[in-house]
């Protein structure tokens, strides 16, 4: 289709609208697409701010004076016709009252077209926004407090959209929107779009700076437009994902905050402990550690380490009772030790080697009688070698004659 074409006819129609400001142009949609917020919630950096919606149409006879060449109805129709195509990201369940006798000629207050339900966009449909005509009081202030009725019973946050020309007392209304603030706390958020002047727009928001955390103002005619709706949207129905403990799952999912930085977590954003030794996966370096075996800060089996009297080779039963934990977890898992004997530096080289050897072999010894498994251990003699760690130091009778263990993979495995 050539396009260039069609392009005056829409100029010339575009202006003769503009001119004559009849029904048929002022309510056919607009050309453009609303904005459409699906790019924010799928990339998860916002999230719905509100749970359940009410939109409160005002269909009273002010609504039908003339603003920039149209009446205020046409206005607040089409308003309301583009912010329902937006609302097809998220679809809140919505509910919708109609103000006037455009509605119900014997309804007092407000009319309910339909309560909150899961979202429908064709109920807002412009096809069905054209029938009401509107007419008769605005009892605005009454029906603002006549919606709690339909949020009765409905948890988390609520919104609220009334669009009207708020020709009404200004007392009423004060006291209408203050006492909905104050009976929902924090729970409501209000959008009250004015569908006449920009400057009856910036009064009111001026006149409710103390509400600003209950109640925002809107200009009618900045729906109307890609950029306005988009703000719009944005500032009514999206608030911003935080992620506080950057754990990569965001703050209204997670389950826990405050997760050290560098654990691994799950779909709830709690951290993970595979092998359930109090250090957190992704923080842990040993994440296969026996059970009950106690951990450093590392999450690495802390084992223990055996400390000798001078000339001293084997165990005695206060030090095989400290050895009980090791030959528990040996007897259960497939884990191998290297037993390392050592000594201080009195005697020879030679002298030492020896000592530090048989330390180790005492404590073999001790673990095959316990039922342990040959392939289980290797002994290694250091002598002197290798200083006591500064680790072990502050330990009980610590001194350098003692033997210590090392974990380490397991070779020739045969009973």
């Amino acid at each position: 289709m050539n396009t260039r074409f069609f392009l005056p006819i829409k100029i010339i129609l575009a202006l003769v609208c503009l001119l004559v400001g009849s029904v048929g142009c002022v309510l056919t949609p607009s050309l453009f697409d609303p904005y459409n917020f699906k790019d924010e919630l799928h990339m998860q950096t916002h999230r719905a701010k509100v749970d359940h919606l009410i939109i409160l149409l005002d269909a009273s006879i002010s609504m039908t004076t003339p603003y920039l060449g149209k009446e205020k109805f046409q206005t607040a129709i089409m308003a309301l016709h583009q912010l329902n195509q937006s609302l097809t990201a998220i679809r809140v369940p919505t509910g919708f009252r109609v103000i006037g006798t455009g509605a119900c000629h014997f309804c007092e207050n407000s009319k309910q077209l339909f309560n909150v339900s899961p979202f429908d966009p064709s109920r807002l449909h412009i096809k069905h926004l054209k029938k009401i005509h509107p007419g008769g009081e605005s009892p605005l202030a009454s029906a603002i407090l006549e919606v709690k009725n339909d949020f009765t019973h409905l948890e988390g946050p609520l919104g609220l959209i009334v669009i009207s020309d708020w020709d009404t007392d200004f007392l009423l209304i004060d006291t209408a929107l203050r006492r909905l603030c104050d009976h929902y706390a924090n729970r409501i958020h209000m959008g009250n779009i004015v569908a006449g002047t920009k400057e009856r727009a910036v009064e009111l928001s001026k006149a409710y700076e103390n509400l600003n955390e209950c109640v925002q103002w809107y200009h009618a005619e900045k729906l109307l437009s890609y950029n306005g709706l988009k703000d719009f949207t944005q500032q009514f129905f999206l608030t911003p994902v935080k992620d506080q403990d950057a754990d990569g799952v965001k703050d209204f999912k997670d389950k826990c905050l405050n997760t050290l930085s560098g654990a691994l977590v799950d779909e709830w954003g709690c951290p993970k402990d595979s092998d359930a030794d109090g250090i957190y996966d992704g923080l842990d370096m040993c994440r296969k550690t026996p059970e009950n075996a106690p951990v450093d800060s590392k999450g690495c089996w802390k084992l223990p380490v055996v400390f000798y009297k001078k000339n001293q080779i084997h165990l005695t039963r206060e030090q095989e009772k400290s050895l009980a934990l090791v030959v528990n977890i040996l007897g259960k898992d497939n884990i191998c030790l290297e037993i390392q004997g050592h000594t201080d530096i009195s005697g020879t080289d030679q002298e030492n080697f020896e000592i530090s050897q048989k330390r180790a072999q005492s404590v073999k010894a001790y673990f095959l009688s316990e039922g342990l498994r040959h392939y289980q251990m290797r002994i290694k003699a250091m002598g002197s070698s290798v200083p006591l760690d500064r680790q072990y130091q502050t330990m009980k009778n610590a001194t350098q004659r003692r033997v210590e263990f090392k974990v380490v993979p397991c070779q020739n495995q045969v009973q």
